[in-house]
C-alpha cells in the first residue's frame, strides 16, 4: 500500500483513534499491522489518553455489574447525553465463579501471583477480617501495585515490575467493610478508623492513604471532625470524595488540603453513593440502586435507565479507558 503521508504522520493520526477502528485497520496492510502491533505503539496511544482529556473522554467506558445477575456489561459514556441507554453484554473468563469477582479498579494489569504468608503472627493478627484490596499506578516507578490486607494488621504489597510480593508496615487502623478503595495521586484510599480500644462503630473515621512512591499509610484531612455516617471515599473528575448517608458530599478541590474542601448538595436522598466520572460539568452519580447524572453548576439532575441489563439489583459501575494493552503481554 502506497501513502503520500508520512511515517510520523500516519503514527500521529493512528494515536488519536479509537481502539475498534485501530484494530481493524491492522488489516490494511502488513506495515500497518506491524505498527499497531508495536508495543512503543500501544504505549503511546494509553499514554496520549492521560494527559490528553479531550482523548480520555472519547475512550472512556463504563463497566457495570448487577448483584442479580451473574454478568458484566459496557456502556458508552458518550450515550450517557441520553436518559435511556443501552448495556451491551461482555464476555470475560471468571463468570463460573462470579460470585467471587469484584471491582477493585482499572488498568492494564496482568494476571498476578499468588502468595503464602508466616504463620507465626501475633493474637490480633489471627483475627480474620474480610480480604481488602487496593489498586494503582506508581508513576515515579512506572510500576502498578496491588494492597492485600490479610488479617487485623498484615499488608502486602504486589509490584507488577519486580513480580513479587513483600510487607508492607504494620497497619494500625480499624477498617469498616471490604472496600477496595480508590487510586488517586499516586496512592489508594480508603476510610478507616485508628485504635482498637473502643467500639468500631463510635470510632470517628479517618481517610487513609497507602502511598505506593512512599510505600507507607499516611492520613488526609477530613471536611469536618463529626463523621461517624461516613463510609467510604470516591473520586469524580480527579478530585477527592468524602461520602456519607444524606443528600451530600464533599468534594476535595485540591489534594491533600484541608481549606479546599467544598460540600455539593444535590438534593437527592440516598443511602448509598459512587461517584463515577464528570464531564461537560456534569458527574455521574450511582445512587442506592440507580444512576442519575447531576450538573452541579445548574443543580439540576436527571435519572439513567439502563436497557439490557437481566435482573434487579444494586449496580457496581467502573469506568475505565479503552486500550491497546493486551493480557497476554
Amino acid at each position: 500500500m502506497q501513502s503520500n503521508l508520512s511515517s510520523d504522520v500516519i503514527v500521529e493520526i493512528l494515536m488519536r483513534l479509537p481502539v475498534k477502528s485501530i484494530c481493524r485497520f491492522k488489516c490494511v496492510c502488513k506495515l500497518w499491522c506491524l505498527l499497531i502491533s508495536d508495543p512503543t505503539f500501544i504505549k503511546r496511544h494509553l499514554n496520549l489518553a492521560i494527559i490528553d482529556k479531550d482523548i480520555e473522554h472519547q475512550r472512556q467506558k463504563l463497566i457495570l455489574r448487577s448483584s442479580s445477575t451473574p454478568s458484566l456489561y459496557h456502556v458508552e459514556c458518550a450515550a450517557m447525553t441520553s436518559n435511556d441507554v443501552m448495556a451491551v453484554k461482555l464476555h470475560f473468563p471468571l463468570i463460573s465463579s462470579f460470585d467471587k469477582v469484584k471491582f477493585i479498579g482499572s488498568f492494564n494489569l496482568k494476571r498476578i501471583p499468588n502468595f503464602y504468608i508466616d504463620i507465626n503472627r501475633s493474637l490480633d493478627d489471627r483475627v480474620s477480617r474480610p480480604l481488602v484490596y487496593g489498586f494503582g499506578y506508581d508513576h515515579s516507578f512506572d510500576d502498578y501495585n496491588v494492597v492485600k490486607f490479610m488479617y487485623e494488621s498484615i499488608v502486602y504489597v504486589y509490584s507488577l515490575k519486580r513480580d513479587t510480593w513483600r510487607r508492607a508496615q504494620r497497619f494500625s487502623y480499624r477498617r469498616f467493610n471490604s472496600d477496595s478503595g480508590v487510586h488517586l495521586n499516586g496512592a489508594v484510599h480508603w476510610v478507616f478508623a485508628r485504635g482498637k480500644d473502643s467500639s468500631l462503630v463510635s470510632m470517628p473515621r479517618l481517610i487513609v492513604a497507602f502511598d505506593f512512591a512512599e510505600g507507607k499509610f499516611r492520613e488526609l484531612p477530613r471536611p469536618y471532625d463529626d463523621a461517624e455516617n461516613v463510609t467510604a471515599v470516591g473520586v469524580l473528575g480527579g478530585c477527592l470524595c468524602w461520602l456519607g448517608e444524606q443528600q451530600d458530599f464533599w468534594v476535595m478541590k485540591e489534594y491533600a488540603v484541608k481549606e479546599s474542601w467544598t460540600k455539593v448538595v444535590i438534593g437527592v436522598p440516598f443511602l448509598n453513593l459512587r461517584p463515577s466520572f464528570l464531564k461537560n460539568d456534569e458527574a455521574l452519580l450511582v445512587i442506592n440502586e440507580g444512576l442519575i447524572v447531576y450538573n452541579p453548576k445548574e443543580d439540576t439532575h436527571r435519572e439513567i435507565v439502563i436497557h439490557g441489563i437481566n435482573g434487579r439489583g444494586n449496580l457496581e459501575i467502573e469506568t475505565y479507558v479503552e486500550s491497546l494493552v493486551s493480557l497476554n503481554v
